[in-house]
């Protein structure tokens, strides 16, 4: 019946409903010799007649941004205006007689009013249209509905975002729809409590009212027993839920996020029909342990709160497959949850204030692809914890207080592809680092590390090598077994030189070597197709340059600033405009 509710729409054919994004096509517009470019955000642009000045629609009918049209106008030959058609001003309202007696003639069952730019219905003009199912008024200025709505006795659906609608705009005559399935009232200016006459229309199966400044939900939500898409995100709601959300059994998608909610009634555990709970940026302190009979459950968003423990019944959620509380204020999780949750493919615990890994057996990680425990305080990984992650892609344990590696099974991580361990306490790596075979990104700066084991240069398929502020005075000597390598960060190290085997990797592209203590480059740099950056700025000892460098014919950004350079090989100098050579003020005398 339904796939996928994470971005949820209705299913609107013609034209297709708008979607949650606030934005508008922007244009830059200029000359060439013979046309005039015109260059959009929105690939599908047409530019539809050149002649006299050019129309441009900026999206298809029924987009999901208010449709706008670009008129650009040859004025003295250079310059150009541009207007979105919504800031024209017009001296009469647009005619919409003519549809709807177009309508009333085929008795058409869909009736399209949509970014039309009005700011009214005539009461009168929705009279004898009971016909009508689907009635589309989105993109406009309205702020009221006639009474006369309330004669669509048949309507289906009803879409009116992107509207100036108040909740004292919604007449009570809307209860008389008692037919209607879908109501989309997003991005208008719907205040105070969710109007009651809403709730009567007991037929409705999707309520939609992102971007509104509704305050609460009242308890005659009760009253919409055919509910299975409800969406208030983006209010501001800050009274608690009313216990009579729990009758809302059919309840597929409840979209909650970007509210103030401080709890939910325990009443939401009767929602068990529930696979997509959405809690996000609230001030939640605590879940109700009735959250654990949501057993249909696919997501569950509970990040950016204010939790401090997770109820142990959330166990019987096993169809999650995802689980993510960043940050909140757990410090840690129930015994076996994550083991228990059996389907998790991606875990992110990040921000919050644990110490140690999540206990409980290995099985918890054993069919994740990415795991997120950033910005914590761990001090070690136990032993063994990784022994069943397989299926590992990425690793994320930047900014935590780890001072070793030894302990996890490497060896086990054959599938790891990006290991972040940023911003820790590392002294040394260990040697069995050569075993993350598919390692493709490791990220190590800011740690303490004064060396690397020679075992890292057999990560032939690694891409990014960050070593960013570490206590580095030298690389391996063999680098060429790092084929696949194409950034090196040692920024801000120790390192006197680089080794000669570094013009042996054919795929750099970029060195970030400022702020150390280098003397010298060694003439093999100049044997690196790919290199194109090569930043060096802020070696105090720096005193000189291979004219081999010259010889890096994609070379673009040479950094030498703050470099006490007596002088530049001419071939250098001469690399051409394409290069950019930047350089203290204090060396202009070099170039003449």
């Amino acid at each position: 019946m339904f796939g996928s509710f994470e971005n949820f729409e209705p299913n609107v054919s013609n034209p297709s409903v708008s979607n949650d994004m606030d934005s508008d096509p922007y244009f830059q517009i200029h000359e060439s010799s013979n046309c005039t470019r015109m260059l959009d955000i929105n690939p599908k642009c047409l530019i539809k007649d050149s002649k006299h000045g050019t129309r441009l629609s900026s999206r298809k009918r029924g987009s999901d941004i208010s449709k706008k049209t670009v008129f650009v106008q040859p004025h003295d030959g250079k310059l150009f205006k541009v207007v979105s058609k919504h800031s024209i001003k017009k001296t009469k309202p647009p005619d919409i007689s003519k549809e709807v007696a177009q309508c009333r003639e085929s008795h058409s069952d869909y009736l399209d009013f949509s970014n039309m730019n009005l700011q009214q219905i005539p009461h009168a003009i929705l009279k004898d249209l009971s016909f009508i199912k689907d009635l589309f008024l989105y993109g406009n200025k309205l702020t009221t509905l006639p009474s006369s709505i309330g004669h669509l006795t048949n309507l289906r659906r009803l879409l009116l975002q992107q509207n100036w609608l108040t909740a004292a705009g919604i007449p009570n005559e809307i209860t008389k729809l008692t037919n209607l399935e879908q109501l989309d009232l997003r991005y208008n200016r719907l205040d105070g409590p969710l109007p009651t006459c809403i709730c009567s229309l007991h037929n409705l199966e999707h309520l939609l009212l992102t971007y509104n400044k509704l305050t609460h939900i009242v308890d005659e939500i009760k009253y919409l027993k055919h509910l299975s898409v409800l969406v208030i995100s983006r209010n501001l709601i800050r009274q608690d839920l009313p216990s009579s959300i729990g009758e809302l059994t059919k309840l597929v998608k409840l979209d909650l996020s970007f509210n103030h909610i401080t709890s939910l009634p325990d009443s939401i555990g009767q929602c068990a029909s529930l696979r997509d709970l959405n809690l996000q940026h609230n001030q939640l302190t605590r879940l109700p342990d009735s959250v654990g009979n949501l057993v249909n459950l696919c997501r569950l968003s509970i990040k950016y709160n204010q939790l401090v423990e997770i109820p142990s019944s959330l166990a019987n959620c096993v169809k999650l497959d995802e689980f993510n509380v960043e940050n909140n204020q757990l410090s840690s999780l129930p015994h076996n949850l994550l083991s228990s949750l059996h389907n998790l493919l991606n875990i992110t615990l990040s921000r919050n204030y644990f110490t140690n890994f999540p206990s409980g057996d290995p099985q918890q990680f054993q069919m994740c692809y990415t795991i997120n425990m950033d910005h914590n305080e761990i001090t070690n990984i136990p032993k063994s914890v990784f022994s069943l992650a397989s299926n590992l892609i990425k690793l994320n344990l930047r900014d935590n207080a780890l001072d070793s590696l030894i302990g996890p099974d490497l060896h086990e991580l054959h599938a790891l592809v990006e290991l972040d361990l940023g911003s820790n306490h590392l002294t040394h790596l260990p040697t069995e680092i050569n075993q993350l075979v598919a390692l493709e990104v490791l990220r190590l700066n800011y740690n303490q590390l004064n060396s690397l084991p020679d075992e890292i240069t057999q990560l032939s398929k690694l891409r990014i090598l960050d070593l960013e502020s570490n206590l580095l005075e030298s690389l391996p000597l063999d680098l060429s077994g790092l084929t696949s390598l194409q950034e090196l960060n040692v920024l801000c190290n120790r390192l006197k030189t680089f080794p000669p085997s570094i013009g042996q990797l054919s795929k750099l592209k970029v060195i970030m070597a400022g702020e150390n203590d280098i003397t010298d480059i060694p003439v093999e740099v100049g044997n690196i197709p790919t290199l194109h950056d090569l930043h060096l700025n802020n070696n105090p000892n720096l005193n000189s340059l291979p004219a081999e460098l010259s010889l890096c014919s994609k070379l673009i950004i040479l950094n030498l600033e703050s470099c006490p350079l007596r002088a530049l090989p001419e071939p250098i100098v001469q690399g051409g405009s394409a290069m950019i050579i930047y350089v203290s003020l204090k060396l202009n005398h070099m170039f003449g």
